[in-house]
């Protein structure tokens, strides 16, 4: 055989025998950062979404709105541990005994996410305290549970150092 053409049938070789490689570490990686699904019940989620629509809509309209600094100016979180701080108000009357909920979230990946349960500290008045681990876009999810139905709120905010 010439020795251009064992040449030949090694490169195809180490070619094919590249791809092997290269196929099974991308399906190692693949198996071992599976995340689940972020709700267990998105199915449920999805088949009441008309529902939950609508009910927003209709608090929206009766005057529920959330007031905050997070809200009117994105760039206020920085990096660590602070307070946070959120309004719950039917035009401007505060309303009591809801149940607040601050969800941090990076878009890419469940790994650094945190949900903050807010605790009532004066009338329409929520508080918690939270911690971001890095500077970066992050979207935060603000959700208020009343007698009235369920207030959602959601931006995409950029934390600084």
């Amino acid at each position: 055989m010439d020795k251009s053409l064992k040449r030949a049938f090694l490169l195809i070789k180490l070619t094919f025998l590249s791809l092997f490689v290269a196929t099974f570490f991308t399906v190692k990686i693949a198996l071992a950062g599976h995340t689940p699904p972020v709700d267990s019940d998105y199915y449920e989620k999805g088949l009441r979404y008309d529902q939950t629509v609508a009910s927003q809509k209709e608090l929206l309209a009766s005057g529920y709105h959330f007031e905050s600094n997070l809200l009117s100016d994105p760039n206020s979180l920085k990096v660590g541990k602070q307070n946070i701080l959120i309004f719950l108000k039917k035009g401007e009357e505060p309303i009591r005994g809801a149940d607040l909920e601050f969800r941090l979230e990076r878009s890419a990946t469940d790994s650094f996410n945190k949900i903050l349960h807010l605790k009532e500290v004066s009338a329409g008045k929520y508080s918690g305290e939270l911690d971001i681990p890095f500077a970066e876009s992050w979207r935060i999810q603000i959700s208020a549970k009343t007698e009235s139905g369920t207030l959602q709120k959601t931006t995409q905010i950029k934390v600084l150092h």
